[in-house]
C-alpha cells in the first residue's frame, strides 16, 4: 500500500495565523469542505490517514479524500502566491505574463510597456535570469514584425546587451560554485582536521575569483565572494579576519538600500555571525551595540516581511547574551533574564526550532548550576533528558547527562546519584566514546561518595583539579570544557 503524501500537512504546518485566515476568505463560502479538511489535518500532531478518516468519518471532505487533498494543496498554493508583500521576483514576474496576456489580445505596444516596467525591475535588482526573458520576448515581437512603429533597440544593441547578461550570469556561477564548495566542506567537517583537507580549501581559496572582489562583476557574485572567504577564515580559525569580512559585507548591504531588502535573509544571518564573532574575539563593545541594532531589526521596514523575525530576534539576542555571561563567568546575570527567556519560548512556541530551544534549556540549566539554583537547574536539564528525540544538538544531550549528576551530587541525591554513575556511562558509550574527563569524574564521584573524611577528600579534590588541569592542555578533551567546566565546579568543593 502506498503511503500518503506529507506534503500537505507540511505546508498547513508552516502557515501563520494571517495566512490562514486569508486562504478561508479565498475559499469563500464554497470551499468549507475544504477549510473543514485543512482544520482537521492542523489538529494532528503528525500526519496520520487512518486516524484522519475516523476521526472524520460523517465529514464531507472524506468521500473523495485523495481528490480533496490535491484540491487543497492547490489552492493554498494559489492563495499564497497572492498573500502579503510579493518579493521582487514575483514583481518583474508579473509584469512578464501581463505582457503575455496582451501579445495574446493582439496589444503589442502595451505588451512593450509592461515589458518595460519588467525590464527597469530586473536591471535595478540585478535578476539576469529574467532579464534573458524578458528580451526573449522582445525578440519575438521584432521578430514577427509585430512593432513596426515603435522605437526599440537595434539587433547589434541586443546582441551586446544580452551577450554581458550571460557574462553576468557566467560571473555569479562561478562564484556560487566556489562558495558552496567551502560552505560543503564546513558543513561535513566543521574545521580543517588534516594536511589533505587543507589542500583541498587552499586550492579552492586561491582561485582568481577569491582573490579579488574586483572579479565579482554583480551584487549577487559579491555575496558568494565574502561567504567563501568569511567560512574560509573561520575554518583556519582566524576569527578576528572572519569578523572584518562579515563586516564588509554588512556595510555593502546597509549602503544599498535596494539589495538590502532583496537580500535580507543573508544579511541577518550575516549579521548573527558577525555578533558571535565579535563575542569568541572579545569585542564585547561591539556586541553590545550589535545586539542593540539586533533588538531594533523588528522595526526597520526592510524587516517587516520576514518570516517569524521577532522570534530569531528573541533567540538570537539571548542565545548571544547567555554565552557572553559565561565567557565572563559573570553567571548572575541570568538570573535577571530568566523570566523573559521562560516568556519568551512560551510566546513563541514551536517558532524557536528545536535545537535552538534544546539549547536554551542547557545554557540556562548551567548557568543556574553555577549560580547554586540547583533544583531550578534540575528543572531545566529535565527538559533536556526528557526529550524523547535526540537528533538535533546531540553533544547537548550528552553532556546534559553529565551535567544531571553534578546537580545530583549538590542536591544530596547520593542513592541515585549512585545508579546514575552506572547508567550514564553506559548512556554515553552506546552514542558516543567516552572523553578522558568524563571517565576521570565518573571515578572521582564514586570515590567522593565511598569518602567519608574531610581530609581524604580534600587529597581526592586535589588529585582531581591537578589531573583536570592536565587534561584542559589536550586539545582533544577541550570539547568537554567547552560545555562544562569541571574546574569551575571544583572550585566550590
Amino acid at each position: 500500500m502506498k503511503t500518503p503524501s506529507t506534503f500537505l500537512f507540511d505546508l498547513l504546518k508552516r502557515l501563520t495565523k494571517s495566512q490562514k485566515r486569508y486562504i478561508k476568505v479565498q475559499a469563500g463560502a464554497s470551499g468549507k469542505d475544504y477549510t473543514d479538511l485543512m482544520e482537521a489535518i492542523i489538529k494532528q500532531e503528525e500526519y496520520d490517514e487512518i486516524q484522519l478518516i475516523k476521526d472524520n468519518q460523517d465529514a464531507n471532505f472524506i468521500k473523495h479524500l485523495s481528490v480533496n487533498k490535491q484540491y487543497l494543496f492547490d489552492l493554498l498554493l494559489k492563495s499564497l502566491s497572492n498573500f502579503g508583500e510579493k518579493k521582487v521576483e514575483d514583481k518583474i514576474y508579473q509584469k512578464i505574463s501581463a505582457s503575455q496576456i496582451l501579445i495574446e489580445k493582439g496589444l503589442f505596444v502595451a505588451a512593450m510597456s509592461e515589458l518595460k516596467k519588467a525590464k527597469k525591475l530586473a536591471i535595478r535588482y540585478e535578476v539576469f535570469e529574467m532579464q534573458i526573458m524578458i528580451y526573449n520576448i522582445e525578440k519575438q515581437l521584432l521578430s514577427n514584425r509585430q512593432l513596426k512603429n515603435y522605437k526599440h533597440l537595434s539587433i547589434h544593441q541586443m546582441y551586446n546587451i544580452e551577450t554581458e547578461i550571460l557574462k553576468q550570469l557566467t560571473n555569479t556561477k562561478e562564484y556560487w560554485y566556489l562558495s558552496q564548495q567551502i560552505s560543503q566542506f564546513q558543513l561535513k567537517f566543521q574545521k580543517i582536521q588534516n594536511e589533505e583537507q587543507s589542500q583541498h580549501i587552499e586550492t579552492i581559496i586561491q582561485s582568481p575569483q577569491l582573490q579579488s572582489i574586483s572579479l565579482a562583476t554583480n551584487f549577487k557574485s559579491k555575496i558568494y565572494y565574502f561567504q567563501a572567504n568569511a567560512t574560509y577564515q573561520f575554518l583556519l580559525g582566524n576569527i578576528e579576519k572572519a569578523y572584518s569580512i562579515n563586516t564588509q559585507f554588512l556595510d555593502l548591504l546597509e549602503s544599498n538600500s535596494d539589495f538590502l531588502k532583496l537580500y535580507t535573509e543573508r544579511y541577518l544571518s550575516t549579521f548573527n555571525n558577525m555578533l558571535i564573532d565579535s563575542l569568541i574575539i572579545g569585542k564585547y563593545d561591539i556586541l553590545q551595540e550589535g545586539i542593540n541594532r539586533l533588538i531594533l531589526i523588528p522595526n526597520r521596514k526592510e524587516f517587516k516581511n520576514i518570516k517569524n523575525i521577532e522570534s530569531r530576534v528573541f533567540r538570537q539576542r539571548y542565545l548571544l547574551l547567555l554565552n557572553w555571561s559565561l565567557r565572563q563567568n559573570e553567571f548572575e546575570k541570568v538570573l535577571d533574564w530568566i523570566p523573559d527567556i521562560k516568556n519568551g519560548l512560551d510566546k513563541f512556541g514551536n517558532k524557536i526550532e528545536k535545537q535552538h530551544r534544546i539549547t536554551f534549556y542547557y545554557l540556562i540549566a548551567y548557568l543556574l548550576f553555577q549560580n547554586k539554583k540547583f533544583e531550578d537547574a534540575l528543572h531545566w536539564n529535565n527538559l533536556i533528558i526528557n526529550t524523547p528525540n535526540e537528533n538535533v544538538v546531540k553533544e547537548i544531550f550528552n553532556f546534559s547527562r553529565i551535567l544531571n549528576l553534578l546537580i545530583h551530587y549538590e542536591l544530596d541525591n547520593h542513592s541515585l546519584l549512585e545508579y546514575l554513575l552506572s547508567s550514564t556511562p553506559k548512556f554515553l558509550k552506546s552514542r558516543r566514546t567516552i572523553y578522558k574527563t568524563e571517565k576521570l569524574l565518573f571515578r572521582f564521584l564514586n570515590k567522593l561518595l565511598k569518602t567519608i573524611d574531610k581530609s581524604e577528600k580534600r587529597v581526592l579534590i586535589t588529585n582531581f583539579k591537578d589531573d583536570l588541569d592536565r587534561l584542559y592542555q589536550d586539545p582533544k578533551e577541550r570539547m568537554v570544557f567547552n560545555y562544562l567546566d569541571l574546574r569551575l565546579w571544583l572550585g566550590r568543593l
